[in-house]
């Protein structure tokens, strides 16, 4: 009975909206009817008013102009009564007065008119006794002119007005049509109120029933159950809820949720609510739940979605299912597959180690081969040469010549004995057993060194050498030097006959370079990229000695380093670039 009460009275308001509509129609009626019979008293006569003072202004000009040839007109009331005239003029002559003048068909004669104002303003801006002879004479066109004007004026008035209220009532017919097609429509909106507001009882008693059997479905759910409003203060707390988290339904309604556990204050709950709250929903599993410090976690799967009423957002719900099952099952299949990625880590760890053994030890016996076949050949040609003219000279050799030579060949054994071991280095480095050591070493030195060794081993070379003092980098020395020979030697080997070698030594930022330019065929586009490539030898090598590993064994021993060993485009000839970086004091 009282939910029936109610709604009566939530019935009174829009009746008594309607009723007013409907007395304010009414009223607005009645207005317009009177407006309606008012509207044919008389109208303004605007046009009419300026041609009768017009008229009035020309006549006491003529009367002014006569009294003036009698001698009784004072000094200035002429010049006055013609500037009442000059007036009328310009207000005629000016915007709408002007066309309606033109309209009435008026508009030459009132042209004439005011040029012949202009000719006699001289007769009326002079003294009386000497201007005003023919003056009244020459006025009286004026008075005629106006008096024609203002019944045509009048006659246009008054068909114009006509008109108007014609159209008036016309206008007025049909608002009186509409406003009765709106009491009408009033009528229809009542019954159509009276009929919406039944269905909406019809509709509010079964939103009632659907309400309590969503809370009879939300109060024997296994989930909680939890919603917010768009304050983030909590609407709704089911049993499952309760027990989830520990807080009863009597401390949880009207408070925000991060007040209730601190599981709503993480940022991934409070972001979904928040999303919720923007219209978007949220799923999140296998959140830590603590319920208390000592016990263990639950692990709770969420879902947040929003709450809309028709299309705006009243708030967000949440539900947590217990997934705690779930969680301890997982965490053991992870333990089990860490186990066993532990395992096959460590097997394939022991194998990737062996194979690298015998990998390690296959490039160190290749890369030691193909070293001796091409690298021991210009330290044992130096020890050759100083044995054999040794030999030669035999009993003549005095014994400076005897040190001398001893001297190059130890010197070139001691080289010999250097590179077996950088070569021993390179292939334990390519490998991955050993690092390679750098410190700071004179690079001018080493360079004057091997051009000295390898003017030593072939006479005939020609070897120009233009290096800066100073020139300190980063390396080890024994590798640098061997990659000198490799490039040096190949410059020799592959130089013009004729032509000789020119190895430039410089800075670059940060780096110390090392050109080495020959005059020998140029090497093809198609062999540039594969030039560094072991045993590859380009078509410019055709009759000449050589295994094709001299410059993959620079390159590799210069990479080593923090350096490289490129091809730089040239004009004529070859040139190859070793770098090496500087140490930092000497680059800054």
């Amino acid at each position: 009975m009282m939910r029936r009460g109610g709604s009566a009275l939530w019935l009174a308001p829009p009746l008594v909206a309607v009723a007013a509509f409907a007395l304010l129609l009414a009223f607005s009626l009645v207005r317009m009817i009177h407006v309606e019979n008012d509207m044919r008293v008389d109208a303004e006569q605007n046009m009419l008013w300026v041609m009768h003072q017009s008229e009035v202004a020309a006549r006491r000009l003529s009367e002014t102009a006569l009294l003036a040839e009698l001698d009784k007109a004072e000094a200035g009331e002429l010049a006055l009564r013609f500037d009442i005239l000059r007036s009328r003029f310009l207000l005629l002559n000016d915007g709408p007065q002007r066309r309606f003048v033109d309209r009435i068909g008026l508009g030459e004669d009132l042209d004439k008119l005011t040029a012949l104002l202009d000719r006699i303003e001289p007769q009326a801006t002079a003294p009386p006794q000497e201007g005003a002879q023919g003056l009244h004479a020459a006025l009286a066109p004026f008075a005629q002119f106006f008096a024609r004007a203002a019944n045509k004026s009048m006659i246009v008035e008054w068909n114009e007005l006509g008109g108007r209220l014609e159209t008036y009532r016309d206008q007025l017919r049909k608002t009186i049509v509409a406003l009765i097609g709106i009491m009408l429509v009033g009528g229809v909106l009542t019954a159509a109120l009276f009929l919406a507001l039944r269905h909406s009882r019809q509709r509010n008693r079964m939103l009632r029933q659907a309400r309590d059997f969503s809370g009879l479905l939300i109060a024997s759910s296994g989930e909680g159950i939890a919603a917010v409003d768009s304050a983030g203060n909590c609407t709704l707390w089911n049993e499952a809820m309760a027990d989830m988290v520990g807080r009863p339904a009597q401390q949880a309604i009207g408070r925000p949720l991060s007040d209730l556990a601190g599981f709503f204050d993480l940022a991934p709950i409070r972001t979904g609510v928040a999303r919720a709250l923007g219209g978007d929903s949220t799923q999140l599993r296998l959140q830590p739940l603590f319920r208390a410090q000592d016990a263990p976690p639950l692990h709770v799967d969420l879902r947040v979605y929003p709450m809309l009423d028709e299309e705006s957002i009243v708030g967000a719900i949440l539900f947590l299912h217990d997934a705690s099952d779930r969680h301890a099952a997982q965490r053991k299949d992870a333990e089990t597959r860490e186990r066993l990625e532990q395992l096959v880590g460590e097997r394939t760890r022991k194998l990737n180690d062996a194979l690298q053994r015998e990998r390690s030890a296959t490039d160190l016996y290749r890369n030691f081969a193909a070293m001796i076949s091409h690298q021991f050949r210009t330290p044992l040609a130096v020890a050759d040469s100083a044995l054999q003219r040794l030999l030669r000279r035999g009993e003549r050799a005095n014994p400076d010549e005897v040190a001398e030579r001893a001297t190059r060949a130890r010197s070139a054994i001691a080289g010999l004995t250097r590179l077996v071991e950088s070569t021993l280095d390179a292939a334990r480095i390519e490998s991955g057993q050993i690092d390679a050591r750098r410190e700071s070493c004179d690079m001018a030195a080493l360079l004057h060194t091997v051009c000295d060794q390898q003017r030593a081993a072939a006479p005939d070379a020609r070897i120009q050498v233009a290096a800066e003092r100073g020139m300190i980098a980063l390396c080890d020395p024994v590798h640098v030097e061997q990659v000198l020979k490799n490039l040096i030697s190949n410059a020799v080997c592959y130089a013009a006959p004729q032509t000789g070698v020119t190895v430039t030594m410089g800075r670059d930022g940060g780096q110390v370079v090392c050109d080495v330019h020959n005059a020998g065929t140029p090497i093809a586009e198609a062999d540039r990229p594969r030039i560094f490539e072991r045993n590859f030898r380009g078509a410019n090598s055709v009759g000449a000695p050589g295994t094709g590993v001299g410059l993959f064994i620079a390159r590799t021993l210069a990479r080593m380093q923090g350096g490289d060993v490129v091809l730089r485009p040239c004009d004529s000839g070859t040139i190859f670039r070793l770098s090496l970086p500087r140490p930092e004091s000497e680059a800054s």
